[in-house]
């Protein structure tokens, strides 16, 4: 590895504006000033194996990671620099350089001065402002709308099915390695632990696994285990299942994530990505590596799907925007035998233009709901309807449903008496 950094702090700062830089070797002195000689005060960040320094520059920001102990990291510290400087994607935390450094230092041993060399080992990235993902996982939905969250989840898995046809698996994948923007973009970072394959190599056998527990693969816990990608995978889905819930070690099933979202106001097409994104989630962490999704390709062309699936072009138009919102997203119908039982639904109408609808059940069995129901709501206007469901005889207590749950709309826009019609065919689920 080449150490001969002779690059200053003019040149570092061009480089830093400069995206099409490659990462070059950099003075040990160069990284000393710029991080006030590796102050506590600009300490950012620190790991098992490491500390993050803050370092300014005249005309930026980057961030410097140091190693603690580099005879025991040498190994982390080569693998890591050998993956970096083969990745260069949006999702991936810029890296711009390294420094592997040897200096003569006197100290005294056993009552004599002797000169021992002591090796610095230090990294250098672009500066996130926004720090780790670890620090947004909020079961609040107001902290961090689902907007933002499922950008999070797609920009991740871009960012990792990047690695995986680079030949590289991460290996460490949690909130903590997930760093954001000053857009909250976020970028994978510490492949410090990281394994670069060959090019026809579809895995390595080890018997030391190392990584975080809440976020290892159940496999890894064998006497030998063979790390593939499914490892990263298992990565991906326990990140995912937290920023849909706002939890760690949360038990998911697709219906109890939709009901965490159930209070907030949603359209169509982010409802088919919560359940979208619940369901990559509970197939990544599944025990059997064979059954979570064969790569991250097929993942990235599921998220891709849900644009092309959720909305139907106008007959003879060329738009597929949302007419409607619809909230709640779930109505719940307590059982009362003998009893209608009402429940309200807002519609909210964003466009300038009268919308008519109508609902229907989808479902190939006869409805609990009188349906269907028509309207027209005015340009801008919230519209309330109320929906009612059929009155019921007596059941068998085993036949008795605990309440009924509309699903998410599908939305299917068409022309209708001279107004734009959205049909709303609702999914229902008993259970």
């Amino acid at each position: 590895m080449d150490t001969r950094g002779g690059i200053t702090q003019i040149q570092l700062e061009y480089m830093l504006h400069d995206q099409d830089a490659e990462p070059i070797a950099l003075p040990f002195p160069l990284l000393e000033k710029i991080t006030d000689y590796f102050s506590n005060e600009l300490i950012i960040g620190r790991g098992g194996f490491a500390v993050v320094y803050k370092a300014v520059l005249d005309n930026g920001i980057l961030a410097v990671k140091r190693l603690s102990n580099t005879h025991m990291y040498e190994e982390q510290f080569q693998g890591e620099v050998e993956c970096l400087m083969k990745v260069k994607h949006k999702n991936i935390v810029r890296f711009l350089g390294y420094c592997a450094d040897a200096q003569g230092n006197v100290s005294d041993y056993k009552g004599k001065m002797v000169m021992a060399d002591v090796q610095q080992r230090l990294l250098c990235f672009e500066y996130l402002p926004n720090g780790s993902l670890d620090g947004y996982i909020t079961d609040s939905p107001g902290e961090l709308n689902w907007r933002k969250r499922y950008d999070m989840i797609k920009g991740i898995c871009e960012g990792l099915h990047y690695l995986h046809q680079n030949n590289i698996l991460h290996l460490d994948l949690k909130p903590g390695n997930i760093l954001l923007d000053e857009d909250m973009i976020p970028k994978i970072t510490d492949f410090g632990l990281s394994r670069c394959f060959e090019k026809d190599q579809t895995g390595i056998i080890t018997e030391n696994v190392v990584g975080t527990r809440g976020y290892l693969a159940p496999e890894c816990y064998n006497k030998e285990t063979i790390l593939t990608h499914k490892f990263d995978l298992y990565n991906l889905g326990v990140i995912i299942i937290e920023i849909l819930t706002g939890k760690k070690g949360y038990q998911v099933t697709i219906e109890n994530v939709l009901q965490i979202w159930n209070n907030t106001m949603l359209d169509a097409l982010q409802w088919n990505q919560i359940r979208v994104c619940a369901k990559i989630g509970m197939e990544c962490t599944e025990i059997d590596p064979a059954k979570r999704p064969a790569s991250m390709k097929h993942i990235i062309d599921w998220l891709a799907e849900i644009e092309c699936t959720t909305h139907v072009n106008p007959e003879g138009g060329s738009g597929t925007r949302e007419l409607l919102l619809v909230h709640p997203f779930a109505l719940c119908f307590p059982f009362e035998p003998s009893k209608a039982i009402t429940c309200p639904l807002q519609l909210t109408n964003n466009t300038d233009k009268h919308v008519a609808f109508r609902i229907m059940d989808n479902s190939m069995e006869s409805s609990f709901l009188r349906l269907p129901l028509y309207g027209v709501v005015p340009p801008s206007t919230p519209y309330t309807l109320i929906v009612t469901t059929q009155k019921k005889e007596e059941l068998k207590k085993e036949e008795l449903p605990r309440k009924y749950i509309i699903l998410p709309p599908f939305l299917n826009i068409r022309p209708f008496r001279g107004y734009t019609i959205n049909y709303i065919r609702m999914y229902i689920d008993i259970f």
